[in-house]
């Protein structure tokens, strides 16, 4: 028997496809895609007719109408209905990805937002793991513009996705009110174009911008829903059991979503982040004028009026509208992709100029605010475009932007002091300047601490001020316990930080529970697929594990997100080190010389030292070789790698108390690296000796690590 759902679903898409056809075709085209199923063509003509009847048929198609009926049979069963541990209150509404609920966590006593996806995804398992992987892909976007994804489940069948729950309205229901302000439509657009240039980062597309798309919460914030769901609902191919021959397309990627389109999307080319750009265009559009750019009256017309019709000059409606804001959105609706903008960075920057000019002509004045509960677009423009500028250099990952992401989250901490993410992001980036030693470490965790602090005095909630808080007191106190709290916090507020999950299985390797530890960073991995640090501190797991091939490999993987990252150089000779293969060794040190953009001399002055290296171990063996290293290491006792290096260098030797008396300097400078003292490989040489336990005892550390040797 066939079951309800898959069979609307099997109409739906009969539905779409006969209306993409021109109306003397549509009968013969039913006909051949009902093959004979007389009740099949009676449900797909009752539809039509209704499409046919409406007044808009673009506005409120029939399908929707249908829909909301089989979605008000569900809510009178699933009201009051546990689903996984979410109980059910209230249908909130229908979209083309199915019903949306209101519904209580009692866990962290919060209402959420869950979304019932159709029938066909709960009978296909591949394209549900596959749509599964993309939302946890999507979910690891922490931007403060993009509604968070908590979680995706399934209850006796019912699969869902667990959603932040905005209370607000949508665009869609501002615009129907009335056309927006040039200040709103200014501050909306910016909004989204921070959070579309976020997921662009993360080569994530969002193929599905629209007002119903974009939540306004009563403090003029913007939230874009439906990252990652829009994707996977337009690039299904069909499945070898569709004997119909329909390609497999979720209801509601065109129906509704049509007329937001670009050109791309109409002739099922290739997408890049451009295309969001272009129904940004369509939104924006849309928001000045009350009307679509593309209002042709059939669906063939319309498709091709986005193919190659310019639509009406905004302005010539709208006087208040400035020249600018009418360049900038025709810009974005460029038929061509490659003349509109490059990316939704460039689109910022020009939005961000536009507001100040507007505020240049109104005689805005900025006011300092003693509250987290403003209104958007109150907050001073610069330290709006700050943060997103910081985040942007944060987003990136790399080592050499770090010291941009801190300038630009200082500067917007100093404009508007109750900024909470300027304060968060400015944690996170002293944190990571801390962690790769681009800075002085301590006085990095000092400023940091501050920053988080406040972060969280402003916004409890702030999941960013949680990790980095963590971080701290993970990598600078050395405590343990409440180290874990806060990532743990983290990851309540946002379960799908990977940030989050990284250090948190940092903190478990250094507990000692070693597999537990790389299933946590596997799971960021999961949200963060693009993540080179993630790849590099999976590496570090198969380090302590002593996994050194595995170690190389997920080097080599890390190396090639950031072919530039100098920890994923140093622990690529250092595995290589362990394997007892000096000359692949030799090249890692040389990979991260370069990285680090030493010059043509000093490399010249590496390589003579690599020949001397080489010569030691071939006369002398392993300690002759050690011995020639430590001639060129410093003789520091100050933080610093080469402080780090001297008590390792001289274990390998043999000198057992020179070792633990740079090892204690290390110790009472709390060098972060120590953390993993008590399952880290490069420490093995000193473990046997009973000094070695009292140094992990102090520090709180377990003794007897399963599988330290």
């Amino acid at each position: 028997m066939v079951h309800p759902e898959a069979r609307w679903e099997t109409v739906k898409r009969i539905h779409q496809f006969v209306l993409d056809r021109a109306p003397d075709e549509r009968s013969t085209v039913l006909t051949d895609m009902c093959g004979g199923d007389e009740p099949l063509r009676h449900e797909v003509e009752s539809l039509l007719a209704q499409e046919a009847a409406a007044d808009a048929f673009l506005e409120t198609p029939a399908v929707e109408v249908a829909a909301r009926t089989l979605a008000d049979a569900r809510a009178a069963t699933l009201l009051g209905r546990l689903l996984g541990h979410y109980r059910v209150e209230a249908l909130l509404g229908v979209g083309g990805m199915g019903e949306v609920y209101l519904a209580r966590d009692p866990r962290l006593d919060r209402t959420v937002a869950l979304k019932i996806l159709p029938a066909d995804f709960a009978v296909d398992e591949e394209r549900m793991q596959r749509f599964t992987r993309e939302a946890k892909a999507a979910s690891a976007l922490n931007h403060p513009n993009v509604a968070m994804v908590h979680d995706v489940g399934d209850s006796a069948g019912v699969r869902f996705i667990v959603m932040e729950h905005v209370d607000g309205q949508t665009v869609g229901a501002k615009i129907a009110e009335h056309a927006l302000s040039v200040a709103d439509i200014v501050d909306v657009a910016m909004q989204v174009a921070d959070a579309l240039d976020a997921a662009h980062s993360k080569g994530i597309i969002h193929r599905d911008i629209k007002p119903a798309n974009l939540m306004l919460t009563r403090r003029g914030q913007v939230k874009v829903l439906d990252f990652g769901i829009a994707k996977t609902a337009q690039t299904e191919p069909a499945t070898a059991s569709e004997s119909t021959g329909v390609t497999q397309t979720v209801v509601g990627a065109l129906i509704g979503s049509v007329s937001y389109m670009s050109p791309e999307q109409v002739l099922a080319s290739d997408l890049d982040g451009r295309s969001d750009l272009f129904s940004l265009g369509v939104v924006m559009y849309e928001m000045a004028t009350g009307q679509l750019p593309f209002t042709d009256p059939t669906r063939a017309e319309l498709l091709d009026a986005i193919l190659h019709t310019a639509p009406q000059s905004i302005r010539s409606g709208r006087t208040d509208v400035p020249i600018e804001l009418e360049r900038i959105t025709f810009r974005c609706l460029e038929k061509q992709r490659e003349h509109r903008y490059e990316s939704a960075r460039d689109l910022f920057k020009d939005l961000c100029a536009l507001k100040r000019q507007l505020q240049d002509v109104n005689g805005a004045t900025r006011h300092t605010r003693t509250t987290a509960d403003r209104h958007q677009s109150d907050r001073p423009l610069e330290a709006y475009e700050l943060v997103g500028r910081g985040r942007h250099h944060l987003l990136s990952g790399s080592f050499f932007e770090l010291p941009q992401a801190v300038a630009a989250f200082r500067a917007a901490a100093e404009l508007d002091p109750e900024y909470a993410a300027a304060h968060a992001g400015l944690a996170l980036a002293l944190g990571g300047q801390a962690v790769q030693r681009a800075v002085p470490y301590q006085q990095a965790f000092a400023d940091a601490r501050v920053a988080a602090l406040r972060a969280l005095a402003i916004d409890a909630e702030s999941a960013d001020a949680h990790v980095a808080l963590g971080q701290v007191l993970f990598l600078s106190d050395w405590d343990w316990p409440n180290a874990e709290r806060s990532f743990a916090r983290a990851l309540e507020i946002n379960p799908n930080h990977p940030e989050a999950f990284l250090h948190y299985g940092g903190l478990m390797e250094a507990l000692g529970r070693l597999d537990r530890g790389l299933q946590l960073k596997q799971q960021a991995l999961e949200r963060d697929p693009t993540s080179a640090l993630a790849h590099v501190l999976i590496a570090v797991s198969y380090w302590n594990q002593r996994r050194y091939d595995d170690t190389i490999a997920w080097v080599d993987r890390a190396l090639q997100r950031d072919p530039k990252h100098p920890f994923a150089h140093q622990l690529r000779a250092g595995a290589y080190f362990k394997k007892g293969d000096v000359a692949g060794a030799m090249k890692g040190d040389f990979a991260m010389a370069e990285s680090l953009g030493a010059s043509e001399e000093k490399l010249a002055a590496l390589r003579r030292v690599w020949a001397e290296m080489t010569d030691a171990q071939a006369t002398g063996g392993h300690r002759a070789l050690v011995r020639c290293i430590l001639k060129h290491v410093p003789d520091e006792s100050g933080p610093g790698s080469a402080a780090l290096r001297l008590p390792v260098l001289y274990a390998e030797t043999g000198d057992l108390d020179t070792a633990f008396a740079h090892l204690d300097r290390a110790i009472d400078a709390r060098d972060p690296a120590l953390v993993h003292l008590a399952v880290a490989p490069a420490w093995d040489a000193l473990r046997p000796d009973p000094r070695f336990s009292e140094r992990l005892r102090w520090m709180r550390l377990p003794t007897d690590c399963v599988g330290v040797a």
